[in-house]
């Protein structure tokens, strides 16, 4: 396997992109994604990789895309430590199957027939028509036939091999106009995994998914860094649900169990002390209580039993020893991580039997006159998702969904709340557009002349068995 980075500075996350067959970094040269180093991976004639060259980033997303859903599959598995997002486009790890796959016998006509027209026919195929084959064309992959012969031929199915497989995936990605892997096929192989069906050819734009997929959180450890003086003021919404959250704590019995010398509490997202002062509250005097977060500093005054650290929370919480905190909480805080689904197994390790977890956050749809304003949201889960993520040894003790909307007398005012309660984090592209100007241009009153923003809270209270 070959790689080479398109984007690359000085950043310690990285996008491990896995190219489909035939191809090479030409055509991905162009992407980016802020907060990110960019490396594209290509020929599968072998899998051996040395993995060196990622020895400095603490965070890894994996994207990948058509033959290179399985050669992600087959080659990460060693960086499960540090990967918190695998994304797959257009593929399965099934790359020949009649059913989960490309069909053994349109496989073995591609291989038969295998020539320069052949393999640009291909190519016209797979980005889905002439026009799109044009725009393509400008940066055509530049590999000798005989070359891409041995690579297709490591998926012969009469040689296929399948190793031990990084199966965990956080979302699959299926073009709906795919005419190289039948989208049916590649429903039936995701299974058990978030699938999202879409209007696309077998080469989407692979920047829109970065885009859209992968959270910059240095950007928003920026934005919510600025915004730390004025947040309060500008977040009854995110007081309310904090607040919520704590009383479904205390009626469900946590308070007694917590407030136990030895008892240990951690709270991810502690911004300005919204949750904390709560779980302070809860503590007493005899439990101790962690602090993590992205952005600023102690919310609390730190002692023996009151302890801060800056960390990103989905890494870190690898690193924990398992059942070693009594409650994990947190409140406006994981629709900023890569993988809430990772998340909730981190929580099922580090929790103790007979612990709790209790967690805060919105739901798809959230913002969505924002979202419809500037085309740009998190890749937020439904209510039914976050229970369907919940692992098998929590008992679910409460959940609660709900709408909260504020109202602002301008258009401007509403982008101003945004902005210093941190969600305008959300403004900076592959581009590094800003589309907020427009937005605000944009954004049209209510009947009444008031312009309303509508939250979708969630909250839920879990229990370890």
């Amino acid at each position: 396997m070959r790689h080479l980075f398109v984007s690359e500075g000085t950043n310690t996350r990285l996008i491990l992109f896995f190219c489909g067959w035939a191809m090479d970094a030409a055509p991905f040269a162009g992407l980016h994604r802020a907060g990110y180093d960019v490396v594209v991976l290509w020929d599968y004639r072998s899998f051996a990789i040395d993995w060196s060259f990622i020895a400095h980033y603490k965070e890894v997303c994996v994207v990948a895309w058509s033959f290179g859903v399985y050669a992600a599959a087959v080659t990460t598995v060693a960086l499960e430590n540090r990967i918190t997002k695998r994304i797959a486009v257009n593929g399965t790890l099934y790359p020949v199957d009649r059913r989960r796959g490309i069909p053994e016998s349109v496989f073995n006509a591609t291989l038969e027939s295998l020539s320069p027209r052949g393999l640009e026919k291909f190519y016209r195929r797979m980005a889905g028509g002439n026009e799109a084959f044009k725009k393509f064309a400008l940066a055509i992959p530049e590999r000798d036939i005989d070359e891409l012969r041995e690579e297709l031929e490591v998926f012969a199915p009469c040689e296929f091999m399948r190793p031990q497989l990084a199966t965990r995936w956080d979302l699959a990605i299926i073009g709906r106009d795919d005419a190289i892997i039948p989208a049916a096929n590649q429903w039936r192989a995701w299974t058990g995994t978030p699938t999202l069906m879409c209007d696309a050819p077998h080469l989407p734009d692979f920047s829109k998914i970065i885009d859209r997929y992968i959270i910059d959180k240095e950007r928003v450890g920026e934005r919510f860094e600025v915004g730390l003086a004025l947040y309060e003021h500008n977040a009854p919404v995110q007081q309310r649900l904090a607040d919520a959250l704590a009383d479904a704590l205390n009626s469900n019995g946590a308070g007694e169990h917590i407030a136990q010398r030895g008892s240990r509490v951690l709270e991810i997202g502690s911004g300005t002390g919204m949750l904390s002062r709560r779980l302070d509250q809860l503590c007493g005097h005899k439990a101790f209580l962690e602090m993590w977060d992205l952005a600023g500093k102690s919310p609390l005054p730190e002692s023996p039993l009151r302890s801060f650290r800056r960390v990103d929370a989905e890494l870190e919480m690898k690193h924990l020893p398992a059942a070693s905190f009594d409650l994990i909480a947190t409140a406006s805080t994981v629709q900023w991580f890569n993988s809430p689904t990772r998340f909730m197994e981190e929580c099922s390790r580090v929790c103790a039997p007979g612990g709790f977890v209790a967690v805060a956050t919105y739901l798809h749809g959230n913002l969505s006159v924002i979202s419809s304003l500037t085309g740009r949201t998190l890749p937020l889960l439904t209510e039914r998702q976050w229970l369907g993520i919940i692992p098998d040894d929590f008992e679910l003790l409460a959940s609660c969904s709900y709408e909260d909307a504020l109202e602002f007398s301008s258009a401007m005012d509403a982008f101003r709340h945004l902005k210093n309660t941190g969600v305008n984090s959300l403004g900076r592209d592959s581009a590094g557009e800003n589309s907020i100007t427009r937005a605000v241009r944009n954004f049209r009153p209510d009947l009444d002349g008031a312009f309303r923003l509508v939250y979708k809270p969630l909250y839920f209270i879990l229990k370890k068995r």
